[in-house]
């Protein structure tokens, strides 16, 4: 990779596990609001500088988690720091994203052991109170009792061969 005199890499790729200590550590402090940042940017949150990763991911800070759009979301929390990947549609993708943060974060706080007391879940969001008036139009997922699979949301079966291609390719 060829990098001007005036731009240099802040981290080697083979130091993803500092990366990543670095870039939880000088994010600024969102106080209540959360970030939340696609599910794709998962993978680069182990070799990206946190300015690349800022201007390559920006994000949305939302205060109001209720908000969110429905869907999976892999969740980092670590002091008043709280990042909401995603969302995404299905949960098995969620997981997979999951174990990819996992590692990268158990790498960091290997290097790091000063970071501690973080949190990372897979989660449907938003989450719905229970003081609802009807279950018309709640963003849970559907549970295990109502659907057979992993308690993922379940697409709707349309007739005819577009329903059926659909239910082929996750649509």
């Amino acid at each position: 990779m060829n990098l001007s005199p005036d731009r240099k890499l802040l981290f080697r790729p083979s130091a993803a596990p500092v990366v990543v200590s670095v870039f939880l550590a000088l994010v600024p402090l969102l106080g209540h609001a959360a970030r939340v940042i696609e599910a794709t940017a998962i993978p680069f949150t182990g070799f990206l500088s946190k300015a690349d990763f800022d201007q390559r991911y920006p994000g949305e800070e939302i205060a109001d988690l209720s908000a969110l759009d429905p869907g999976w979301y892999v969740i980092y929390e670590h002091e008043a720091l709280t990042y909401y990947f995603g969302p995404v549609l299905l949960e098995s993708t969620g997981q997979d994203y999951l174990v990819q943060l996992t590692k990268t974060v158990e790498a960091a706080v290997a290097s790091r052991p000063s970071i501690e007391g973080y949190r990372l879940e897979l989660s449907y969001e938003p989450k719905q109170n229970n003081s609802s008036a009807s279950g018309a139009g709640s963003a849970e997922p559907p549970t295990s009792a109502g659907t057979a699979g992993s308690g993922s949301p379940q697409p709707t079966a349309e007739p005819g061969i577009w329903g059926f291609i659909k239910r082929i390719f996750g649509l």
